[in-house]
């Protein structure tokens, strides 16, 4: 529709094209930008990942020489056949005396793979089955570190370091030495702002904890397990804590394959604050390309947009209301959307004084159809008339029957012409009124001319052109003047007549219906109807393009026509 809104395609608009050429611009300085700005940063990261992991390991320097000495010492009690060899009590006495001679030491004993304690400092009679993690490690050819909360012969919480001994190359167990956990808690260097250093063995066991063990659960990271990190090189990632901050976490390991230390740094720390995200770095090409956008996009809006948006305003109320707008061109409008705004209003002013002179052909050939029509009913009922008085004269009552026949024809045509002429719509007719008027103008009598029908009709509003609604009149006064020579009277007497026209279905299908009563008429009677007014039925009913149906049931004779409503076909002519 002219005038209409609608939704408009963004791409096709004149400041979304403006803002694509300038990406397309730009595009090379925000790829350079931005690897120059991702480049620094990754520079930026690198040495940053360097100090926090620097600081870790520094920090972790008493779990790494507590771990390193005691492994060195269960070595060297492990390969000296003098004391693992010799007889339980001897190896007793000499592990008592090695853990008296080292104040950092709580137990030391010789475990066997069979999970029996062979000699300790604290006697051989020490039972492992309350520390099933120890229990498994001597069954592995390679050392282990592991905590043990409740022990039975030290005083306190200790970190286990176990070393695997063999005879003859086949392995027998290993050497325990029972470390306090005091011992390792380091002291935190002056000027750095962690908020927590723990160590893990490589199973993902927590070994120490600068702020106890269920603070530093709520500081882990979540979803990741420790034991996961360990076997990895050392690297620094930021994550989600248990207690639902983010926050930056340094790995390295302390004691290769053995003991690992993690550290957690808050976001905004000094040493770890370029391990976060450099989203502001990184945007600045974005923010550039914005803004470069916006100061194009308000000078073209300023210059150009606004004014042509103006002129599609005024182009929509032309269309919608057919008036020519006044001319709006302000000072800083450009000339050539001055001279586009002339163009508009000089074409506009065209287009109304044509629209005029078509309304008033228009009206003009309106009046003189209308003349026409009346002047066409005018002149058949005339022939009517002068037909009336030809059947007044005539002396044969087939002559007269005949020529009430043609009369009522041609009165037919008559209303089908007086409808068009008072009709605002020349191209419709109304169907109802044109049946209407042709049921009430009929003199419809039985047989027996003494006797009046009783006609009801029921007409739907339906609207058809003038090619369909000839045929259709016709074909109903043909129907009319059957039934009223046909027709019986019901059971009480009373002869009845009625007419029907409907919509049938979808795609604009119409019913038509001439109902009579005819008694109990023998069959013979209705083969009686193959005369001229049958015949002619046939005919409409083709001109129509419909399907006929006609006969007897139940006391009714009906004659029923379906049809389509048709588009105006205007005729062909042959030259």
């Amino acid at each position: 529709m002219i005038g209409a809104t609608g939704p408009r395609p963004v791409p096709s608009g004149l400041g979304a094209r403006i803002i694509g050429f300038l990406t397309i611009a730009l595009v090379p300085l925000g790829i350079v930008a931005y690897w120059q700005t991702a480049k620094l940063e990754e520079e930026t990261r690198a040495r940053a990942q360097l100090s926090v992991t620097g600081i870790t390991e520094n920090a972790a320097t008493s779990e790494r020489r507590n771990v390193l000495r005691a492994l060195g010492a269960a070595q060297a009690i492990g390969a000296t056949d003098g004391i693992v060899g010799t007889d339980t009590e001897t190896c007793d006495l000499y592990l008592s005396d090695f853990r008296g001679s080292s104040q950092n030491y709580t137990f030391v004993g010789v475990l066997l793979k069979s999970g029996r304690v062979r000699c300790s400092s604290a006697g051989s009679d020490i039972s492992l089955d309350r520390f099933p993690r120890i229990t498994d490690a001597v069954q592995e050819p390679f050392p282990a570190v592991i905590r043990v909360d409740d022990p039975s012969v030290s005083p306190g919480p200790v970190v286990v370091v176990t070393e695997p001994f063999s005879t003859d190359g086949v392995l027998q167990g290993h050497v325990a030495i029972s470390i306090p956990v005091e011992f390792f808690r380091p002291s935190r260097p002056s000027g750095e702002d962690y908020l927590e250093l723990l160590t893990f063995s490589r199973t993902g066991q927590i070994l120490t904890t600068g702020l106890g063990y269920d603070q530093a659960q709520e500081l882990l990271p979540t979803q990741m397990d420790l034991a996961a990190l360990a076997g990895g090189s050392e690297h620094s990632f930021l994550a989600r804590s248990a207690d639902g901050e983010e926050r930056i976490f340094a790995f390295t390991p302390v004691v290769p394959d053995l003991v690992y230390a993690l550290s957690v740094w808050p976001q905004n720390s000094s040493a770890a604050t370029t391990l976060g995200t450099g989203g502001l770095a990184r945007s600045l090409p974005l923010v550039m390309w914005v803004a470069s956008v916006i100061v194009a996009y308000l000078a073209v809006n300023r210059l150009v947009i606004r004014h042509i948006r103006t002129l599609r305003h005024q182009m929509r109320s032309f269309a919608r209301d057919r008036r020519v707008p006044g001319q709006i061109a302000s000072a800083d409008m450009a000339l050539e959307l001055r001279d586009m705004e002339n163009d508009f209003l000089h074409m506009a002013d065209s287009i109304m004084q044509d629209e005029a002179q078509l309304e008033n052909t228009l009206r003009e050939k309106t009046i003189l159809l209308k003349e026409v029509h009346h002047r066409v009913k005018n002149n058949l009922q005339l022939i009517s008339s002068i037909m009336n008085m030809q059947i007044r004269q005539s002396d044969s009552e087939e002559t007269r029957r005949v020529l009430q026949r043609l009369q009522e024809r041609i009165r037919g045509l008559a209303t089908i012409h007086r409808n068009l002429y008072q009709t605002g719509d020349l191209g419709h007719v109304n169907a109802a009124q044109l049946l209407s008027e042709l049921i009430e103008q009929m003199n419809i009598v039985s047989r027996d001319s003494n006797v009046t029908v009783e006609v009801t009709k029921s007409l739907a509003e339906i609207e058809v052109y003038p090619d369909q609604a000839v045929p259709m009149s016709l074909l109903v006064a043909e129907a009319l003047t059957n039934a009223g020579k046909y027709m019986q009277p019901d059971a009480d007497g009373v002869y009845r007549l009625h007419v029907d026209l409907k919509r049938d279905g979808p795609e604009r299908g119409v019913a038509l219906e001439v109902v009579n009563s005819c008694g109990d008429m023998p069959l013979a009677d209705d083969a009686d109807r193959t005369g001229l007014g049958n015949r002619l039925i046939q005919a409409f009913a083709t001109q129509l393009g419909g399907a006929l149906e006609q006969g007897s049931v139940d006391g009714r004779y009906r004659v029923r026509v379906l049809f389509r409503l048709s588009d105006f076909k205007p005729e062909v002519v042959d030259f």
